[in-house]
């Protein structure tokens, strides 16, 4: 990541330290004790009229499966359970509005009880908040008045549920991207509703990201805020004669010079280094990043993927001459059959070739010297090797990677479509602008004698093009269009063009639409940037927002370097390169497969909406009422609870390690380190093994008692460092994407024993007949 982007974060989280104090004060006004069912209310008035006011019962919150089929879940939103304890009141209106709509009959006596009614009484005690948990082991445990405790119940489900899930989905993000890619939160406009916007750009922070574009929570939480531009900035620029401001004075002397010649000339420079030819460049894509480099010199970043090269349309409508009339093309020079007897000059023009010469349909269909068929190996070979030694024209579209022999992956042979890597479902934020060309072999076919219109087009090569504006929020589609197919030469001719020719065409024309599209705005951006350092400025970097992010990444990221070198500026190779494009974990583990140069993801909708798995699916059950354990039995063992009163105790390995969690009995002995434990699986008799901690870890701490917070809580920064604290504390199989080892968790004997006991003497005894 750039050294830039580390002193801006640095620079944020300072200012929100000194002087954003009013975050440790806010509560959400939503939360409050009618956010609850109805059912818990009405069960508060049978409670009452039942007499059981009195009543002391002990309630667990707890999950039973692990989210996002991973094996560890970070524990979140116990600071606003606390909040929520702290400001538990009936106003004047709650009641009001409760007699109202509870059923006709209740007491006038419960509505004054429900007015008086705190959690002054109330005990929580809970892990902490920031740790990795697992299923089964309490979250929370709250104590006191049976009625205030059942109240409590949604409300803090509610507050830890999502906060949960919120975090550990961010901690996998973390896990993935490592440690030196930046992580932005950009899912405002996707999260359900603005508090699930908060919460997520909260919660995200907590699991690991730097930042979010989401303002008030970087007022209310000390989140550092980033952002760039929309598309619809540089759309709102159609050329250079609308730019009313083009002068720049110096950072460090003041002198003003016009940014706008500044640009124009280093861009006719950067034409020549870059071998690309100003015309590819939209005239209004500069002025808009000009205007935006004048307002912002110090932070300038920018959106480079807004038109497609040769016009000045937006990237969904595609230019059709990038094709160089396919339909003309009968055989490509790399076929192993044509090279029979071919120059090297001839073999050296894949690219700028638009028609070849006839040739024998049996040399076409890669007859080799021995007669045999050519592999798969030999074509990429040959393939390879023309590509390398040939050096493609200043107004094609192949990159600069492929004269270096930086291919892709070249598709198989016998394989007639190629196309980019296909997007994730798309949404207006990160619609993977994806090129997909289906080549039909028209040469294969011949009309039929009625000259049938539905043959001709099914001839036809179709290119259909969308493209995602991650910041406008809106899905453009480009148009499907068609290309009408060139007259065969002599219909009482057939000419057969063989596998291998149809994928080499194939992938040559995707890589010359996936370069074009992106060469406009990266050579407008690098043209501002350098008027930028002649004024004294540095630019930031850019964000790409659709197509093939690994091979445009590089592709940036090598033409940066390239500058840096002629330029003698150092700086400008380390230029950061921000994606955004519906990304998600398998995205970013394909990325990283493919060797991206990316410094920074923004996210959005797989991050907020957790679409993996929309809910964690906290329970809050009763395991105690007045002293006496309570078991909620089931046929599906998984929901089986795990009764009485309970402390846990994280034990640890040689290897410094977790190793496993014990739940035991409040009245047992804590385990000691360095002495054998015998911990059991709670439902399976065969499942135990005896464990000698080299470190003990009590989870349970007191957070709520006497109607007051009982411990200093930690700051938004220590949760974030917790979290990452707590993960080291797993094994890397526990982790892992792939298959991850389940983490274990067991009880004490006696806790077994007590289990089995209480679930023999509630479990009814059938009768055979």
């Amino acid at each position: 990541m750039s050294t830039t982007m580390n002193r801006e974060l640095s620079e944020d989280s300072a200012f929100a330290a000194g002087r954003n104090s009013w975050n440790r004060h806010y509560h959400n006004s939503v939360v409050q004790p009618l956010l609850t069912d109805l059912y818990q209310i009405t069960m508060a008035y049978a409670y009452w009229k039942s007499g059981k006011i009195d009543d002391h019962a002990v309630f667990d919150l707890f999950f039973r499966t692990n989210p996002f089929q991973g094996e560890f879940t970070i524990f979140a939103g116990l600071e606003e359970c606390l909040k929520f304890l702290d400001s538990f009141h009936y106003s004047e209106t709650d009641i009001e509005y409760l007699k109202h709509a509870l059923p006709q009959g209740i007491e006038e006596d419960f509505f004054e009880y429900l007015s008086q009614l705190t959690a002054k009484d109330v005990t929580l005690y809970a892990i902490e908040e920031g740790s990795v948990a697992f299923p089964r082991v309490p979250l929370i445990k709250v104590a006191g008045p049976l009625i205030i405790v059942q109240l409590l119940e949604t409300t803090l489900l509610t507050l830890v549920n999502y906060a949960s899930l919120m975090a550990t989905n961010a901690a996998r993000y973390r896990m993935v991207a490592g440690k030196h890619i930046h992580l932005l939160e950009f899912g405002l406009r996707r999260a359900q509703g603005p508090d699930g916007g908060l919460s997520a750009s909260k919660y995200s922070y907590i699991g690991g990201f730097d930042g979010t574009s989401n303002v008030l929570a970087g007022k209310l939480f000390n989140i550092p805020v980033k952002g760039t531009h929309a598309h619809a900035y540089i759309t709102s620029f159609t050329g250079i004669d609308e730019l009313k401001t083009r002068v720049l004075p110096h950072k460090e002397d003041g002198t003003t010079r016009d940014l706008l010649e500044l640009a124009i000339e280093h861009r006719a420079q950067l034409a020549s280094v870059l071998d690309v030819s100003t015309d590819e460049s939209s005239e209004g894509e500069l002025a808009a990043m000009v205007s935006f480099a004048i307002a912002f010199p110090d932070g300038f970043m920018a959106l480079v993927d807004t038109y497609d090269v040769k016009s000045d349309k937006l990237l969904g409508e595609p230019t059709i001459d990038l094709l160089d009339a396919p339909d003309t093309i009968v055989c490509d020079p790399f076929c192993v059959g044509r090279m029979h007897g071919g120059s090297t000059e001839e073999l050296l023009q894949p690219f700028i070739m638009t028609q070849l010469p006839e040739i024998p349909e049996e040399e076409c269909n890669g007859a080799t010297e021995e007669g045999g068929q050519p592999t798969a190996t030999d074509v990429e070979q040959l393939v390879e090797d023309a590509v390398v030694e040939s050096e493609p024209a200043p107004e094609e579209s192949v990159s600069r990677s492929l004269e270096t022999g930086e291919t892709e992956d070249l598709p198989a042979p016998e394989v007639a479509v190629e196309e980019s890597p296909p997007p994730a479902e798309g949404d207006g934020e990160d619609q993977l602008a994806t090129t997909l060309i289906v080549v039909e072999d028209v040469n294969s076919q011949k009309n039929d004698e009625n000259g049938n219109e539905e043959d001709m087009k099914d001839q036809n090569m179709l290119i259909a093009v969308s493209n995602g504006d991650e910041a406008d929020g809106e899905a453009d589609e480009g148009p499907l269009e068609e290309i009408e197919p060139c007259e065969q030469a002599d219909e009482a001719e057939e000419i057969t063009r063989c596998a291998n020719c149809e994928a080499l065409n194939t992938m040559i024309h995707h890589l010359k639409s996936v370069g074009k599209s992106f060469r406009s705005g990266l050579l407008n951006f690098c043209a501002v940037a350098l008027a930028l350092n002649e004024q004294g400025f540095r630019a930031i970097g850019i964000r790409i927002d659709s197509g093939d992010l690994a091979y445009l990444s590089c592709l940036a990221r090598e033409t940066f370097e390239r500058i840096a070198e002629r330029f003698k500026l150092p700086w400008f190779s380390k230029l950061t390169i921000v994606a955004s494009n519906d990304i998600n974990e398998e995205t970013i583990l394909s990325l990283n497969e493919q060797g991206h140069k990316i410094d920074c993801f923004g996210i959005g909708t797989h991050l907020v909406t957790c679409q993996r798995q929309p809910a964690l699916g906290c329970v809050y059950k009763m395991v105690e009422i007045n002293g006496q354990p309570r078991i909620k039995l089931s046929q599906d063992v998984g929901k089986v609870t795990m009764p009485g009163n309970k402390n846990v105790f994280r034990l640890y390995g040689a290897d410094g390690h977790a190793l496993i969690d014990l739940l035991q009995r409040v009245d047992e002995n804590p385990p000691e380190m360095g002495q054998k434990v015998l911990c059991r699986h709670p439902f399976q008799e065969s499942k135990r093994a005896y464990v000698i901690p080299t470190q003990v870890e009590p989870l349970y701490r007191v957070y709520w008692t006497e109607g007051r917070v009982a411990q200093v809580l930690p700051s938004l920064e220590e949760v974030r460092e917790r979290v990452q604290v707590s993960l080291k504390t797993l094994r890397q199989d526990h982790k892992r994407t792939l298959n991850p080892t389940p983490y274990k968790v067991a009880v004490s004997d006696n806790l077994y024993n007590f289990i089995h006991e209480l679930w023999l003497q509630n479990a009814p005894i059938g009768e055979l007949s």
